[in-house]
């Protein structure tokens, strides 16, 4: 089975009303045709898909269910999370405003989830 970024998506928004915020290694699990993360984060099929997602969730002018998935070590996205924000909204965040940022979005997507 090849895991595909409906699945994934789907997965996240399940994650977003139980107001479950996951780290990169559950995602992982949840999907275990991945294979495991390596510092080559741009090679990896879950950068693809993540991908794929966040360029739906524009599209849609939804928040970005990716928000949902954070570092284990920094209890955050990591910074490419950041920069898809920055590209995609033309909104950059310093280092200290992304976690207030992050705090909007989880709240924004687990909203969305619950009346869609």
């Amino acid at each position: 089975m090849t895991t595909t970024s409906k699945q994934i998506g789907e997965f996240l928004e399940g994650q977003a009303r139980e107001n479950c915020p996951v780290t990169y290694g559950r995602v992982l699990e949840e999907f275990p045709d991945l294979p495991p993360l390596t510092a080559a984060w741009l090679s990896h099929p879950l950068c693809e898909l993540f991908g794929q997602l966040d360029a739906q969730d524009h599209a849609a002018g939804r928040p970005f269910r990716t928000a949902l998935v954070y570092a284990k070590e920094t209890s955050i996205p990591r910074q490419g999370y950041f920069e898809t924000v920055a590209r995609y909204r033309k909104q950059k965040t310093t280092k200290n405003q992304q976690i207030d940022f992050w705090n909007k979005e989880l709240k924004a997507i687990k909203t969305y989830c619950e009346v869609h």
